[in-house]
């Protein structure tokens, strides 16, 4: 990336194809000798930086409740016996009611995410994105009070459900709102900063866990795990009320001229020529918004069928494909391998971390599907080699099989980070729904994603007892749902990268030979990348 002379970072201006592009072409007579460009302002970074820590609370409340689940202080004040210490398929299983409850705590934040995603895709579309952002900050905040102060397994889960209900908005509205700030040249890789900010904060949480672990080794440190909780939401909600509303709402709203200054502020305001092609866009996308009458009815209709299809499908099967049985209950998985649990999750967030940034810098180079189905293709090997070795081998008798083991869940986290899970749980519900449903739709494909995480929250610690399938089945269970998956993407979805979110419904228009024929031809040709405009 150059920098500019004012501290900006210069990127084409246009995606091929666009009607701002094909305008500026025509104006320019196709001629050579310089280069249109535009540029993000040190403001525009800021702002999607900002709206990304939703995706931090997000991972930080994944990350720091499975490691909580092993201390002693925090067992103690939900009134559970201390954590097990064997280890290997001989270990005793957690009493029942344990596992029952263990899954009531995880699973209730889940709960919660799936209750207020609806509410945001309506509060995001009555209220505006950054209300609605807003709103979910100040819920998540007393959500995690709750948690940091419960004394018991019933305020627990009630705190618990409270936060989810907050990440239930953010998750559904922050990736809006950084695609809507966005230009379509960046799009992808701004988005999946959400990912990236979810998987530092399962990394922070993991390293919290871990410091408690070791240096508070006190009844209270739990506490401290939870509490950080708060601290990350104040700063967020300090941080957005500096933060503007997206120029997209704004021209929906009516409100042009303040949509103009807020695009002068995100792309800087000596391009004049540029932005204005951009205002031109917007607000013919919104005058054609404003002729359709939108509905619920509308997301179920047989013109949406397939945008609907691929926008709920895909981010649901990536929570099906086992991650967050993995964030959730590594340090109980681990401390069954006869491994640290605690320390092998610090490990576990390193990884996918460090893995997020594949996602980030190349969503916008090699294109949303081969991500997909590369990512998808080494989950399966990593879930069904691990299965298999743990199927046959005892790890607490023979190191080789439990590394080994480590080393192919580490595999899979890294396919996972790298590919689906920003592309298949962000990018593409971004991207694929016309704008004047996409709040609605968008939603609905949240609730879809929650769906799937409450399921795999509440089955997982019930899966994984060695009376019902062991780690091994648990494995295979969730690999089976990749293997789905392949053909769905082939067939089913196309590929997005650089198209405009104006022209993205063409898309999915076909009839449904014709786009499987697409989605099959768009694996033989490489998506097009923005090209600079003559000048």
């Amino acid at each position: 990336m150059g920098e500019g002379g004012d501290g900006v970072v210069e990127r084409s201006a246009f995606e091929l194809g666009s009607p701002a592009m094909e305008e500026e072409e025509r104006n320019n007579g196709g001629g050579g000798g310089g280069v249109s460009t535009m540029r993000l302002t040190s403001y525009a970074y800021t702002t999607v930086l900002l709206a990304a820590v939703g995706g931090l609370l997000f991972g930080y409340d994944i990350g720091v409740i499975g490691g909580c689940l092993t201390l002693g202080g925090f067992r103690e004040t939900m009134g559970w016996p201390p954590a097990i210490e064997e280890c290997g398929v001989d270990r005793p299983p957690e009493p029942v009611q344990v596992s029952f409850e263990q899954g009531w705590i995880t699973s209730a934040f889940m709960f919660g995410c799936f209750a207020a995603s609806p509410l945001a895709g309506y509060c995001a579309d009555r209220f505006g994105r950054w209300s609605t952002v807003m709103l979910g900050t100040i819920i998540f905040f007393v959500g995690g009070a709750l948690q940091t102060g419960a004394n018991g397994v019933a305020l627990m889960i009630a705190g618990r459900a409270v936060s989810g209900l907050s990440i239930g908005i953010l998750s559904t509205v922050v990736p809006l709102y950084i695609a809507e700030v966005s230009p379509a040249s960046l799009r992808g890789s701004l988005v999946t900063l959400q990912q990236l900010g979810i998987t530092f904060g399962i990394l922070v949480a993991f390293c919290v866990n871990l410091f408690v672990q070791k240096v508070i080794p006190r009844d209270w440190g739990w506490r401290i795990s939870l509490g950080g909780q708060c601290v990350i939401a104040l700063f967020m909600g300090v941080g957005m009320l500096f933060m503007p509303e997206t120029p997209r709402y704004l021209a929906w709203k009516g409100r042009l001229e303040e949509a103009k200054a807020v695009l002068r502020k995100l792309r800087g305001s000596d391009q004049e020529s540029v932005l204005l092609a951009e205002v031109l866009e917007i607000e013919k996308e919104v005058e054609e918004v404003k002729t359709q009458n939108s509905s619920w009815a509308e997301l179920f209709s047989r013109k949406l069928m397939l945008t609907m299809l691929v926008g709920i499908f895909i981010p649901t099967i990536s929570q099906f494909s086992g991650i967050n049985a993995l964030m959730l209950y590594s340090a109980t998985l681990f401390d069954n391998l006869c491994l640290s649990g605690i320390t092998m999750t610090a490990i576990v967030g390193v990884v996918n971390f460090v893995f997020t940034f594949v996602a980030v810098f190349f969503s916008d180079k090699g294109g949303r599907k081969p991500l997909l189905l590369t990512g998808a293709s080494g989950m399966i090997f990593g879930l069904v080699a691990a299965a298999a070795i743990l199927w046959t081998i005892d790890p607490s008798e023979n190191k080789a099989a439990a590394n080994a083991t480590v080393f192919l869940i580490l595999f899979f986290i890294a396919n996972y980070a790298s590919t689906w899970g920003a592309v298949a749980s962000w990018i593409i519900p971004s991207e694929v729904f016309p704008i004047r449903i996409r709040g609605k739709a968008i939603g609905l494909a949240t609730m879809g994603n929650w769906s799937a995480n409450i399921i795999v929250a509440f089955l997982t610690p019930i899966l994984i007892r060695p009376d019902v399938a062991n780690v091994s089945g648990t494995f295979m269970f969730y690999a089976s749902f990749l293997i789905v998956a392949i053909p769905f993407v082939v067939c089913l979805v196309p590929e997005t990268k650089g198209v405009p979110l104006e022209e993205m419904e063409e898309k999915f228009s076909k009839p449904l030979g014709q786009h499987v024929k697409t989605c099959i031809s768009d694996l033989r040709r490489r998506p097009k990348k923005c090209e600079a405009l003559p000048k």
